[in-house]
């Protein structure tokens, strides 16, 4: 497991509208422009994202956030969320999303664009379990998507352990992704089990696909 080690200062605002024991995760807002582009700036995050928009320049993440606090009050309940890492000390972590799908009007896609120094922490399943929660007891869903790109292996195994369905290689914002996606029930069954029971089930189905792989 990496150590979280980190020197980004947290912008102190209004009180998160969701929390796990780690986690909390709140709306972006102006003030966070300068965290934004440092964050696309690394290369090691840049190298695994699906979409190539230029977030490491100050004006496109202008443009993201202007738009962002008006989706907030357009979709109610989705959105991109500034994500915070509350111990051992808080630090910006990145992002977590329940966003509109573009090519699927009326479908909702799960994510996550954490930075580098929170890689390895499990941060990306506690907080996909959060939004999962909030998908289906809050927002009534019938099923969430997932989507990453095809060399990006951790965020496959998180979709996996938290219970999403393969589905393959498919178009996404003119280019191929994985697609994954999970129903209602079968968020309520599993999420009773434990974090580390997913996980050994997730890497037994991909050890056992792999073995099948012609």
């Amino acid at each position: 497991m990496n150590t979280v080690v980190d020197t980004e200062p947290v912008v102190r605002m209004d009180m998160s509208w969701a929390r796990s024991r780690r986690l909390a995760l709140r709306e972006f807002g102006p003030q966070d422009q300068e965290a934004l582009v440092r964050m696309h700036g690394d290369p090691r995050l840049r190298a695994h994202l699906v979409d190539d928009y230029p977030m490491h320049d100050a004006a496109v993440v202008r443009v993201f956030l202007d738009r962002l606090a008006r989706l907030y009050r357009r979709h109610e309940g989705l959105g991109i969320w500034h994500a915070t890492l509350l111990e051992p000390q808080p630090l910006f972590a990145g992002w977590f999303n329940l966003m509109p799908m573009a090519e699927r009007p009326g479908e909702v896609e799960i994510g996550s664009r954490l930075r580098p120094q929170a890689w390895g922490s499990g941060l990306s399943l506690e907080g996909g379990e959060l939004l999962l929660d909030h998908a289906f007891d809050e927002l009534a869903l019938a099923r969430v998507w997932g989507v990453c790109h095809p060399d990006n292996r951790s965020a496959q195994a998180v979709l996996a352990a938290l219970g999403f369905e393969p589905l393959g290689l498919l178009p996404y914002d003119g280019s191929t992704a994985c697609h994954y996606r999970i129903v209602a029930d079968t968020w309520r069954v599993l999420r009773v089990e434990s974090r580390g029971a997913r996980l050994r089930r997730a890497l037994r189905a991909r050890a056992g696909f792999s073995e099948t792989r012609p």
